[in-house]
């Protein structure tokens, strides 16, 4: 008898209990989605945790804008006595219900070219640090510019060179307790670290022509266009809102919402590149970073930033080659930022890489001797190119290519500068460096190398013996050196121009045609026969006896006449 009568106990207490938990399903599933649908993309709510002593009453008269409206409070919270809540308890409030006050964000920071405008049908103006910016402000930044724009919050907003962007809303609710930020980016990127010190009831959204980031993380990238929209987790977690759909991107993911389309699955974003090989000095210009091999890398997104300010972007890129190129930087230091970047136009993490520019007063380009060249003189003067704004020149030549010792060193403020001295002998190495008004010295030029082989000597005409027909001068040289013929000149004149007569030969026997009689000069060189490289004049001062020494004796007859 106990059996039907504990198996009917049973029954009831079961039915019970699914009568209990089918009567709370919908409260729970009400506090459960309320925050996920408020806070993403419907109304924000303000989540306030009951304190003892809080009454719906004095809740409704310290923070809602009528505080008759409690009632809609208890409803929405399913609270059955609204003076006594047990502490603890979270209200969920929506903002149409509390007190609002406008909220405000300034620029703090303004790089290059930055314009403003108060509303849509303003005009733009220069923008300047410590702008107060309101609700439907806009900020446009283009290419060569960058900005920093602060919400109440704290939190940061580093506006990319090329983009746009709107301050939908500012608002603050429940005496300051609860902020409502609206931003729309209508182009170009937007980097977030929000809300840094973490107060709670801070909701952000980031609105783009083909999607919506509901922000619940520290620090992410959203970038858009016309045609789709990507965004970034760096840190915590983002909601991407597009088509009707969602998806949860966490940290180190990311995720593209195409025009019309929902967004894509999270991806993980690809790893910081290598750049432990890449130069830290540059000396000429453009800059040329090589990119590493990285999988997965479809292409490449670089920023220099300067290397006191990484929100200063001074230059920015996208290269599919194996090469990042910037065409231009002054003398300093800076910090080049790297993202590798998927097949979807994603951006990876960070590699950070400091390097220096040491391009100005840019040097000169040796013109001569060139590279390679062998030299025959002893003092060759070496040439280089004018270079502009540039008040003199550094020379140096060395016989080694680090100019530990070098021969000499000068300055000049001429494009050429002839050694004071006699080179040594072999292998040469000589560099140029620009010196402006100020004294400041350029990078040196690249090392360029030369080769001084000594000329031929002077001709020793001490052993030429010369004698006359009455036709021809007759010359007997010795033999030339080895490798080396001699170049003889005969002229009126000491400079030997205009000439009268020019033999070459290796020695021995010479003729040449006899000049008239009197005083002649006979030039004579050494010259190399591989280059052609001729040693220095030597002149000797001949006289030519007359022809016919002693025609004057057949006049001795006709002297009685005279």
């Amino acid at each position: 008898m106990r059996f039907p009568t504990s198996l009917f106990f049973f029954r009831q207490s079961a039915l019970l209990l699914v009568v209990f938990f089918w009567a709370l399903t919908p409260a729970v599933a009400l506090a459960q989605a309320l925050p996920t649908a408020a806070s993403a993309l419907g109304e924000p709510a303000w989540r306030y945790t009951v304190r003892p002593g809080d009454t719906l009453i004095a809740l409704g008269q310290r923070y809602l804008r009528d505080p008759a409206q409690w009632p809609l409070v208890q409803r929405d919270n399913h609270l059955t006595n609204p003076r006594r809540i047990p502490p603890g308890t979270l209200l969920l409030i929506p903002a149409s219900l509390l007190r609002a006050q406008p909220a405000s964000a300034q620029l703090v920071q303004v790089f290059g070219v930055v314009r403003w405008r108060a509303q849509v049908k303003d005009d733009w103006q220069a923008a300047r640090p410590g702008q107060t910016l309101a609700a439907g402000a806009q900020v446009q930044v283009p290419e060569g510019g960058s900005a920093v724009i602060a919400l109440a919050n704290g939190t940061r907003l580093a506006l990319q060179p090329g983009s746009l962007l709107s301050l939908d809303t500012l608002s603050l609710y429940a005496n300051g307790l609860m902020a409502d930020t609206r931003l729309r980016l209508q182009q170009g990127q937007l980097e977030i670290r929000d809300n840094p010190r973490r107060l709670p009831n801070q909701n952000l959204r980031i609105l783009t022509p083909s999607a919506q980031a509901v922000v619940r993380g520290t620090q992410f990238r959203v970038s858009a266009n016309a045609e789709a929209t990507w965004e970034e987790t760096l840190g915590g977690a983002v909601d991407l809102h597009a088509a009707g759909a969602q998806v949860r991107v966490d940290a180190g993911q990311g995720s593209l919402a195409r025009a019309g389309q929902a967004p894509l699955p999270p991806v993980p974003l690809l790893a910081a590149p290598d750049v432990s090989a890449m130069p830290t000095l540059f000396e000429q210009l453009p800059l040329g970073f090589p990119l590493p091999e990285q999988a997965g890398a479809a292409s490449w997104f670089g920023q220099v930033v300067a290397e006191n300010d990484a929100a200063h972007v001074l230059l920015q890129k996208t290269a599919s080659s194996k090469t990042l190129n910037f065409a231009d930087l002054p003398n300093g230091r800076y910090v080049l930022r790297l993202r590798a970047v998927d097949a979807n136009g994603l951006q990876g993490l960070d590699a950070t890489h400091a390097f220096t520019v040491f391009a100005r007063p840019f040097y000169p380009l040796l013109t001569a001797p060139v590279a390679g060249a062998t030299v025959r003189v002893a003092r060759p003067a070496l040439a280089w190119s004018t270079v502009l704004d540039v008040a003199a020149t550094h020379v140096q030549l060395a016989t080694t290519a680090d100019f530990t010792h070098p021969l000499f060193d000068a300055q000049t403020q001429d494009a050429q500068w002839p050694p004071p001295a006699d080179l040594p002998a072999g292998a040469l190495f000589w560099r140029a460096a620009s010196v402006d008004a100020q004294g400041q010295q350029g990078p040196w030029s690249a090392p360029q190398t030369f080769k001084y082989v000594p000329g031929p000597g002077p001709a020793d005409l001490s052993k030429a013996a010369l004698r006359f027909d009455a036709d021809h001068l007759m010359i007997a040289l010795p033999p030339a050196p080895a490798g080396q013929h001699y170049a003889l000149t005969l002229s009126n004149n000491a400079d030997l121009q205009p000439a009268l007569a020019q033999v070459q030969s290796p020695g021995g026997a010479l003729t040449l045609p006899r000049p008239a009689s009197g005083k002649r000069y006979l030039g004579a060189r050494l010259v190399d026969n591989s280059d052609g490289a001729q040693g220095p004049p030597v002149v000797r001062v001949i006289e030519v006896p007359p022809r016919y020494p002693h025609l004057w004796l057949l006049l001795i007859p006709l002297l009685p006449a005279l």
